[in-house]
């Protein structure tokens, strides 16, 4: 008879999940059966998320000439399991034409905005903001203990360090002080802060992406460096939704094949009737269209003009890319009336696109064929982004009444064929073609693409260099006439510098480098300054003196008053050689040639000896006269800006003394020297002395 045993198998934990105790009943001979394992296995994701609980709101009445510096409080709490630990990083930004961290007025001037900044005092306004730790561990970073300027780019403001257990629940708090100027115009004044949680704690910088864009707009007074990194973070066979502040219409975008980010669907401005006047902050424009003028331009039937704005509104969707016909303008309108009469020889500077964008180029050379070339397909012109088109509608025209809608597509450039005919995209189901022209005053359809750096002008800050592709450089770099200057902004101070294309082929500042002539508010970081790390503005404050000090082992600078005679640039500050260098060359001893400087992000300084950049430019003046003359007298505007050693400014008038990056021995470095009559491009002198900068783009 078999014998009956009873067996208790154990709890055992898999992969988080508990088996229950499980009792069998088995029938055995002296032998156990064969059985079967299952084996659980559960994955559990790192996450980490923020939420905000307000305490009280960021609101305040703040008068004229006074100073609050607790504008409500809001509770950022963090959830993260990743054992590494993590990090919060903030960027100010207002999603709209006004810029990224100002604070936004309501109905008044855009130049009223309240600029970040740390003023208590004084005849301009700012608003800052600060941090403070509720939570054990959580540590602030970058000086947000206290009031700091809201940074344009992300910034680490605080980490968690590494941990063994989900952390829950720890916080951050923040607040924000406000300092109105007795001349602020009364407004609601309105500015954003973003927060991001970024694990673990020694992950990268985050970046601006598409999904921080609000506005077409946006795109405007953004700088060189967040629009390069925005358009990367965009996915291929993707459209994105941005909104036309003019009349707040909502218009997909999409990265196309040949890289450029175009609009997905037609413009469709005017089909509601307009209460904003277009400017240059919202259009493509350098003076003002009023909206009645431009409202005054919509018709039912075109009359054929080159004199009056006309456009007409088209009902109906394309049955290929799934887009609205949108809207269709004569070439007066399409151009907000720069380019009218039946004579006209100059391509389309400006446009009714929204501020940032702009009509592509024609022709066999432009951005229409360009396009085209990557597709090589009408078909795919046609379909829909996410199948891998273009989606261009067939709009059709209007000479008199709308026509040919559903059978053929045209697109406006600005490009100029003869004085009645520009160039413009054709296609239907036979085929693409981007040499044609159309007559001005019919009405066609509007593709409108963002506006990429394609010259000078379409630089604002210096700092626009430092993402620029080799192309854009390029381009940028031809774009320059000889003998002219450029103004550019450097955004750490907000001063404006005239920039030049020098003999040598190069760009160059045509004045001194002036930071810390007006405090600064703004840290100096690898996204706005010529570093790998990062020199708050406290920091870089303290290195400015009134003498110097002859000194190897710390910062100074001294500003100094006057203008060169010659060149009619401002002498600048002065620099020893650590503050030149943001501290990097320090001490008496050293073997290296400097990889950073205080430059704006874009720039350095230049190389210096027998092989440097500063020889290698007087060598193509060859004169002392050239040297310092004017740009527009065709010279390189070098002032004799002096230096100081241990005592004040001194040879202001006689001698120029301009750092290059190059050591010469211990204590030397090479430099570009010159007086009223002879230059010395590869002299050398000690870093504990004050010299001028002029930096080059990169």
């Amino acid at each position: 008879m078999k014998k009956s045993k009873l067996i208790r198998m154990q709890d055992v934990v898999m992969g988080g999940i508990t088996v229950s105790s499980l009792f069998l009943l088995l029938n055995v001979s002296g032998v156990y059966a064969t059985g079967a394992t299952d084996e659980v296995t559960v994955t559990i994701p790192e996450s980490c998320s923020l939420t905000s609980t307000v305490t009280t709101a960021h609101t305040a009445t703040v008068e004229n000439g006074v100073y609050n510096d607790a504008i409500g409080e809001t509770s950022i709490s963090a959830f993260c399991n990743d054992s590494e630990g993590f990090s919060v990083y903030a960027v100010g930004y207002t999603n709209d034409e006004y810029g990224n961290n100002t604070m936004k007025p309501s109905t008044i001037a855009t130049s009223n905005a309240i600029t970040t900044g740390l003023a208590t005092s004084g005849t301009t306004s700012n608003w800052a903001m600060k941090l403070t730790s509720a939570s054990e561990n959580f540590t602030l970073t970058n000086d947000f203990g206290s009031f700091h300027v809201v940074p344009d780019t992300y910034l680490k403001v605080a980490t968690y360090p590494s941990n063994t257990t989900s952390v829950s629940g720890v916080q951050v708090k923040s607040t924000y002080a406000v300092y109105a100027s007795q001349t602020q115009p009364a407004d609601s004044y309105t500015g954003k802060v973003k927060y991001t949680i970024v694990h673990p704690a020694n992950a990268t910088t985050p970046t601006k992406s598409i999904e921080d864009v609000k506005y077409m707009q946006d795109f405007k007074t953004m700088s060189a460096t967040d629009r390069n990194t925005i358009i990367a973070t965009m996915q291929d066979s993707t459209v994105y939704t941005l909104i036309d502040n003019r009349d707040n219409k909502s218009y997909q975008i999409a990265k196309l094949k040949d890289g450029n980010v175009w609009m997905a669907e037609n413009l469709d401005l005017g089909r509601t009737e307009l209460t904003t006047d277009l400017t240059s902050a919202n259009t493509n424009l350098s003076t003002t269209v009023t909206a009645s003028t431009f409202n005054g331009w919509k018709k039912t039937t075109g009359s054929q003009t080159y004199d009056a704005g006309e456009y007409i509104s088209v009902s109906g969707t394309d049955s290929t890319s799934g887009t609205a016909y949108g809207t269709l303008y004569n070439y007066y309108a399409a151009s907000a009336g720069t380019i009218s009469g039946s004579s006209n020889s100059n391509d389309a500077q400006y446009d009714i696109c929204p501020a940032g964008w702009r009509l592509p180029t024609g022709s066999s050379s432009g951005e229409f064929q360009a396009l085209y070339n990557q597709y090589n397909s009408d078909i795919l012109m046609s379909a829909p982004i996410t199948e891998n088109g273009a989606a261009f509608a067939r709009t059709g025209l209007f000479i008199g009444a709308p026509a040919s809608q559903g059978a053929g597509g045209y697109y406006w450039s600005s490009t100029r064929n003869i004085d009645t005919y520009m160039y413009y995209l054709y296609f239907d189901g036979l085929g693409v073609t981007t040499t044609s022209s159309y007559g001005r005053s019919r009405g066609i359809a509007i593709r409108c693409v963002l506006n990429t750096p394609k010259t000078i002008s379409d630089l604002t800050y210096m700092q626009d260099f430092k993402d620029l592709s080799t192309n854009d450089k390029t381009t940028v770099l031809a774009s320059m006439e000889d003998n002219t200057t450029y103004n550019l902004v450097d955004n750490r101070d907000n001063k404006t510098y005239a920039v030049a294309k020098l003999k040598d082929g190069k760009i160059w500042m045509a004045e001194n480098l002036d930071l810390g002539r007006t405090e600064l508010t703004t840290d100096l970081t690898s996204a706005n300054t010529n570093l790998s790390t990062t020199v708050t503005a406290s920091t870089f404050n303290g290195w400015k003196k009134t003498t110097g000090s002859a000194t190897f082992g710390a910062g100074e600078y001294i500003s100094v008053s006057g203008t060169d005679s010659t060149s009619g640039t401002a002498y600048g500050t002065l620099y020893n050689y650590y503050a030149a260098s943001a501290g990097t060359i320090s001490g008496e001893t050293n073997s290296s040639n400097a990889g950073y400087d205080i430059c704006p992000a874009g720039w350095r300084l230049p190389t210096g000896g027998s092989s440097g950049e500063f020889n290698a430019l007087y060598s193509q003046y060859n004169s002392n006269a050239l040297m310092r003359a004017s740009i527009e007298n065709s010279g390189a505007a070098f002032a004799l800006a002096g230096s100081f050693v241990d005592a004040a400014p001194v040879y202001q008038g006689s001698f120029g003394y301009y750092w290059s990056s190059t050591r010469y021995n211990d204590t030397l470095m090479y430099l570009l020297g010159l007086n009223t009559s002879s230059v010395y491009p590869a002299n050398s002198y000690y870093r504990s002395n004050g010299s001028a900068i002029r930096c080059v783009a990169k």
